[in-house]
């Protein structure tokens, strides 16, 4: 169980969490609000990358898919994968987000819907207790991001999920939603 008490964060005058609480049980939960409401800034909280007030108790291991890829570019995109993991692992990661014919790629020569389908595999590559998942389906056509969302799903199986999304009608089919 994720457990966040009393989390304050502002930047500069600005406030944007004011004593947030929230315990958090393992499923995929959709962190919903309309933009600059502080949900990428909580994720990242919770991942120890934003200084806070507070406290944020039983993360356990964190794999963190951020807004934007994030690959490593000297690396092609079994290579990014097989960085946390290996490469079996990293293949079947990629194959089952779609890219099974482009291990060999590099980022600059893929899309930016396959980018974030390989900074997806490689979140999901992670040995995570938490998951944070910062608008993973974002750009992904419908049947692409219906894959990815059955593959979240089903490697997140015991584990706590935070899904940041603005699609309300995915949010409603998670297991728990938090407002913000």
């Amino acid at each position: 169980m994720l457990e966040l008490s009393h989390i304050c964060k502002s930047f500069g005058e600005k406030p944007v969490l004011r004593d947030f609480c929230a315990c958090i049980p393992e499923g995929i939960h959709g962190v919903v609000g309309p933009s600059g409401v502080g949900k990428t800034t909580l994720l990242r909280i919770i991942a120890g990358l934003e200084k806070y007030s507070g406290t944020v108790k039983g993360a356990g291991r964190i794999s963190f898919c951020f807004q934007e890829p994030r690959l490593l570019p000297w690396y092609t995109a079994e290579k990014n994968v097989s960085l946390v993991s290996d490469r079996d692992t990293a293949r079947a990661l990629l194959a089952a987000v779609g890219l099974g014919g482009d291990f060999s790629a590099y980022p600059a020569q893929l899309s930016g819907g396959m980018q974030r389908r390989v900074s997806l595999a490689r979140a999901l590559a992670v040995p995570f207790d938490t998951l944070l998942l910062d608008e993973p389906l974002a750009g992904l056509d419908d049947d692409t991001a219906k894959i990815a969302y059955k593959l979240i799903r089903e490697r997140a199986q015991g584990k706590t999920v935070l899904f940041v999304t603005h699609d309300r009608a995915l949010a409603e089919k998670m297991d728990g939603k938090i407002a913000l």
